[in-house]
């Protein structure tokens, strides 16, 4: 349905108000009910936008929201196959771990995600998930974020999405981060011989 493609499109895009309303629209259909793959993902991504849109200061009802899909992602983790999933449950995790402020469990649950999808397969998924922990760890002031950008913006350009991937290079300026990592992995390397000289 085009309701659909728009939501998908709206949230890879990163504008989660438009993927809310044709979330909306489209959960109104009574073809949204039946079961399949699209609405495992469709609650997927309703449950990191709900939690992202807390985390923007939009009101205590978008982390009920969140948790919902958490708890519903839960019971299909247990009772479903571990490869769609698990890295779907660790990302929701860490998504609402970043909420409650706790730093440890997240980024132990962003990296288990991303582990799982690649160890699974799914690339956008890794992206995915690397993208946000790299979102998560620059709001911390985590110079390591530029380190997952960098992998999300090599599996969105594997996966094809190569609109993504440029948008995410632009938007947090990887070609510059590249550089100063380079140039500060160069300096620790000549100090570190320096030192065995001494």
């Amino acid at each position: 349905t085009i309701f659909l493609r728009r939501f998908f499109s709206a949230f890879w895009a990163g504008d989660y108000n438009d993927a809310d309303k044709w979330l909306e629209i489209f959960t109104a259909l009574p073809t949204s009910k039946m079961p399949n793959v699209s609405l495992i993902y469709m609650t997927f991504y309703r449950g990191l936008i709900a939690f992202q849109r807390y985390r923007d200061g939009e009101g205590e009802g978008w982390l009920e929201k969140g948790n919902n899909v958490l708890d519903k992602m839960n019971v299909w983790a247990k009772s479903g196959c571990k490869a769609i999933f698990e890295n779907k449950l660790y990302l929701l995790e860490s998504e609402h771990y970043a909420c409650m402020c706790n730093i440890v469990a997240s980024k132990e649950s962003y990296e288990l995600s991303a582990k799982s999808a690649r160890d699974h397969g799914l690339i956008q998924e890794q992206g995915l998930a690397s993208e946000l922990y790299g979102k998560f760890l620059s709001s911390t002031g985590d110079m390591d974020s530029f380190q997952w950008f960098q992998t999300a913006h090599r599996c969105y350009t594997s996966w094809g999405a190569t609109v993504k991937a440029e948008n995410l290079w632009k938007e947090h300026d990887l070609g510059f981060a590249a550089k100063v990592n380079a140039s500060f992995n160069q300096a620790k390397h000549g100090r570190a011989e320096d030192e065995a000289l001494i």
